[in-house]
């Protein structure tokens, strides 16, 4: 910055700060212990043949020693899309890379201030919906380009590093690698960086700019180290363009969409969205010379508590702090020594209103954490009910299990799985009382049996190793030469990195099941098997090179993402629509901790599952006091499919009401139920959405609702599980057994029920 440019001291700017700070929550931090240590070294089964993902990225730099993510914020800049209009969220920034909206190629920015709100008409069992989903416009606010870039051939994309919480992204004239820009794209970053060499800078907006303010100005040239943009959107934006090189930037007004540079430049120069507030823009100017190029993650708990911090790596380190902006799950979680919580807000992209806090290390800490562990903390069911439950048990295991786990698609196989996992768990464990040995014996041996065709990988879709992405793949949807059909929607696109989160979690589940019951059985290859799903969707360690860190995690979200490669473009961002399923895995991964007495395991799973709870009911599933999402979408109370860039108030696969609610619902499990799910939620989504139609609901969606109603209501519950039709993946056995441990359950009575098995019989049961 010039001399003759307004700064502010240090001391004069905190004066001027609405500084929140608050003491550390909770205990010291003392003989807490890391808990992002390598699960394994294993290789994946050698049953797992060895194969190279068909589709690659041509964008990725070759010589950095990084595995591409396949489900990250990040992975929209490793491909081409359709109009090259797939977004990267930084959050608050929008980013799209040599999109077509207008003017020269460059990294396009959206602050996306304002949504675009749409309404659903009347479907199915779904009234009218005034709020039905909502998108963030893909207009250009600003665009950093160059003059020598006319077309979008003048360009070639190049991804030259990336961790967990960054890119840096170089685009580069096409055949002349000594004329480039960098741009460190970081989590949360408060400017858009870019590292201008050899080029001259150019600056194009699809608003017309109607102001600019800077040090020097002589017709339509302005001269100097800042500059105010001002333009005739709604609401009336302002950005600041900084130049940090080691000279002045001089900049000609071309039209009301261009900004071009006199000659070539070689430098930073920073961007910035602006509100028209004095404070806000001082605070940018004194931050604006610290940038971050990337993040270092770390966590540990001492099994009471758990923190995972955010370390940013910084360029220009003062040691005053870089300013970034936070999510409102980090704000009430973030330890406030060394940091400081202005009052200053940008909207994010679906996350509500962003926070800027300066410092360099972000220290997060989750103290309420799950007890849970194998079956419900009241581990009895009530007395009248064992002899239903033994009933349904009986009429479950008595059944072929190779005809419900043996099917084309391993997402069904894997529900059934579990469901007879948890079946041979409630018999096999002691604590329930069940006192069952010898339907406890058949069941154990009929699960085994029926998990030996995926232990050896011998199931209708074998899982392969992919040694580009370096993960596990379904072989259904990969090319005819590879034995798969050739269409990568095959198997929900597991193959392409779709869902595996979801898919893994019931086998994951399975397995510790048959870990814990019988920790003898083929030992060496149980572990290897069912390491290996673990760490295609969640390595927490550098060290394990095999696979990715975290690839279906984002801990600056603070929740999983299911959406994989997609090849024209993932056009909203990455997406989750089932929370359970996520939950799921999450509580495999630690069942599999308890089995194999992997406490850092257990205690890993534990923080995710505490952010996943948070993160759910701030973004994903809405309680009617919710202040982060919009009203409208609170009324839906669960917001369908969530996106980066949208909420969508439906499902993939329909439009019915106990599709999109009851995808939010299973599989029910001790967690989901008893530590996840709040019982004030479950209410007001019963009582706003579900209660009117119960009754008419077909199918096994009728036993997942009543399996999720069972959490406030659970002898009306009961009562209707006896004999409503059951979704493929849950067992009648345990949803009655679920229902009767709940602490408010109520004694079956002879008569009580008799002719009249609605819920709606038993409010008084609340």
């Amino acid at each position: 910055m010039n001399a003759n440019h307004k700064r502010y001291t240090v001391d004069r700017f905190w004066r001027k700060l609405a500084d929140r700070s608050q003491t550390p929550k909770g205990d010291d931090r003392k003989q807490t212990t890391n808990i992002l240590n390598k699960i394994s070294s294993e290789s994946a089964p050698d049953s797992f043949r060895k194969i190279e993902h068909p589709y690659s990225s041509p964008y990725a730099n070759e010589s950095f020693d990084g595995i591409i993510p396949t489900n990250s914020w990040i992975s929209n800049l490793f491909y081409p899309s359709v109009d090259n209009i797939a977004p990267t969220t930084s959050d608050p920034y929008i980013l799209r890379m040599l999109d077509n909206y207008g003017g020269n190629p460059g990294l396009s920015i959206r602050q996306p201030s304002k949504k675009i709100y749409g309404e659903y008409a009347a479907q199915n069992n779904v009234p009218k919906t005034e709020e039905g989903y909502f998108i963030n416009p893909q207009n250009v606010d600003l665009r950093f380009t160059a003059s020598e870039w006319d077309n979008s051939s003048s360009v070639e994309p190049n991804l030259m590093s990336w961790d967990l919480f960054s890119a840096t992204l170089r685009l580069q004239t096409s055949g002349n690698d000594q004329q480039y820009i960098d741009f460190p794209i970081v989590r949360g970053m408060a400017y858009v960086t870019a590292n201008y060499v050899d080029l001259t800078p150019q600056f194009f907006s699809q608003n017309a700019i109607i102001e600019i303010t800077a040090d020097k100005k002589s017709n339509n040239t302005y001269q100097g180290r800042k500059f105010k943009l001002k333009f005739n959107d709604n609401p009336t934006s302002y950005f600041l363009i900084y130049a940090l090189g080691d000279e002045d930037l001089v900049l000609k007004q071309t039209d009301d969409r261009n900004l071009v540079a006199h000659k070539t430049y070689n430098g930073i120069i920073r961007i910035a969205k602006v509100l028209d507030d004095e404070a806000f823009e001082d605070l940018l100017d004194d931050r604006v010379e610290v940038w971050p190029i990337g993040a270092k993650l770390s966590a540990e708990s001492n099994g009471q508590r758990s923190s995972y911090s955010i370390e940013w790596k910084l360029e220009n380190d003062d040691g005053k702090g870089v300013l970034q902006y936070a999510y409102p799950h980090h704000i009430d979680t973030m330890d406030r020594n060394g940091i400081k919580i202005t009052k200053f807000q940008l909207a994010s992209s679906a996350k509500g209103l962003m926070t800027g806090v300066i410092g360099n290390k972000w220290f997060l800490t989750e103290t309420e954490l799950s007890e849970v562990t194998w079956l419900s903390k009241k581990a009895e069911p009530e007395k009248s009910t064992i002899d239903d439950i033994i009933d349904s048990v009986e009429k479950e295991i008595s059944v072929d299990y190779d005809s419900e786990t043996l099917l084309a698609d391993n997402y069904f196989s894997g529900k059934a799985l579990q469901k007879f996992a948890l079946i041979s768990l409630m018999l096999n464990s002691p604590e329930t009382k069940l006192k069952q040995p010898e339907l406890a014996k058949k069941s154990l041996q009929k699960l085994k049996s029926a998990f030996l065709p995926y232990l050896n990988n011998k199931q209708r879709d074998p899982f392969l190793y992919d040694t580009l992405y370096r993960g596990i793949v379904a072989r259904s949807g990969l090319p005819v030469k590879e034995g798969g059909t050739g269409d990568p929607n095959a198997a929900f696109g597991h193959s392409y990195y779709n869902d595996h989160h979801y898919h893994q979690g019931y086998f994951v589940v399975a397995a510790a099941i048959i870990r814990h019951l019988d920790p003898g059985w083929n030992s060496k290859e149980l572990t290897r098997w069912t390491e290996t799903l673990i760490r295609d969707a969640n390595n927490p360690s550098a060290e394990d090179t095999k696979y990715p860190l975290f690839r279906t995690w984002d801990w600056f979200a603070g929740h999983s993402w299911a959406g994989g490669i997609k090849i024209n473009g993932a056009l909203d961002g990455r997406d989750q629509e089932s929370v359970p399923e996520s939950i799921n895995f999450l509580w495999g991964v630690k069942l599999w901790g308890l089995a194999n007495k992997n406490e850092n395991l257990v205690n890993l799973a534990n923080l995710q599952l505490a952010l996943s709870k948070r993160t759910a009911y701030d973004y994903f599933w809405l309680k009617d006091d919710n202040k982060i999402m919009p009203s409208g979408i609170v009324k839906n109370k669960v917001v369908g499919i969530y996106f980066e860039q949208k909420a969508d108030y439906t499902t993939y696969f329909g439009r019915y009401l106990e599709y999109i609610h009851g995808i939010q619902q299973l599989p029910m499990t001790p967690e989901l139920g008893e530590y996840i799910k709040d019982p004030e939620f479950v209410k007001q989504e019963w009582d706003q959405k579900l209660d009117r139609v119960l009754d008419k609901v077909q199918g096994g969606w009728k036993g997942v609702l009543l399996a999720n109603y069972a959490i406030i209501n659970p002898t009306a519950a009961y009562s209707q599980l006896r004999t409503a039709t059951m979704d493929g993946g849950q067992s009648r056995a345990f949803s009655m057994y679920f229902a009767a441990t709940r602490t408010n359950f109520k004694k079956i009575g002879t008569t009580r029920y008799a002719g009249n098995t609605s819920p709606k019989a038993s409010k008084e049961d609340n």
